[in-house]
């Protein structure tokens, strides 16, 4: 007499699909990580634009009494990362790591008031899903108190 096995082949299938579970949550993780390092790219990039902020607003700070009228261009060309003669280690790190960044400063012009929004914008070519890249800004808005000497 023959056995015949009704299950015979269950096993080869079973496996194949134990095998495209796997496949499916190992290209999960991977994806989960490349995410990851574009977020933590990211937060890296505003984190040096933060530092940027703080070291101008630093910068004022010291001398706010005599702050003049120029403030945007003066500090604006301290930041023109097209400049070769940039001999500035922090400027060479902002290169480094923020790409084709520019810093703008925007002072209220009301009266008495010494009122400033800083936005430093880059290319972030990291975080874009695809090979576009992507333009990321940090804004920062500050008011330092009044002169009095």
């Amino acid at each position: 007499m023959k056995n015949f096995n009704a299950q015979q082949g269950f096993t080869l299938l079973e496996a194949l699909i134990a095998m495209f579970l796997t496949a499916g949550a190992i290209l999960g993780l991977g994806i989960l990580h490349i995410k990851s390092v574009q977020q933590s790219q990211l937060a890296m990039q505003r984190t040096i634009a933060n530092i940027q902020a703080n070291d101008l607003v630093d910068s004022m700070w010291a001398n706010r009494c005599s702050l003049s009228s120029k403030i945007k261009d003066d500090w604006e060309e301290r930041w023109d990362s097209t400049q070769d003669e940039m001999a500035d280690i922090d400027h060479v790190d902002m290169r480094q790591f923020l790409q084709d960044w520019t810093g703008e400063i925007t002072p209220d012009l009301a009266p008495n008031k010494q009122q400033y929004k800083v936005v430093i914008s880059w290319v972030n070519g990291k975080a874009a899903s695809d090979s576009t890249a992507t333009q990321q800004s940090f804004t920062y808005n500050f008011t330092l108190p009044a002169c009095t000497i």
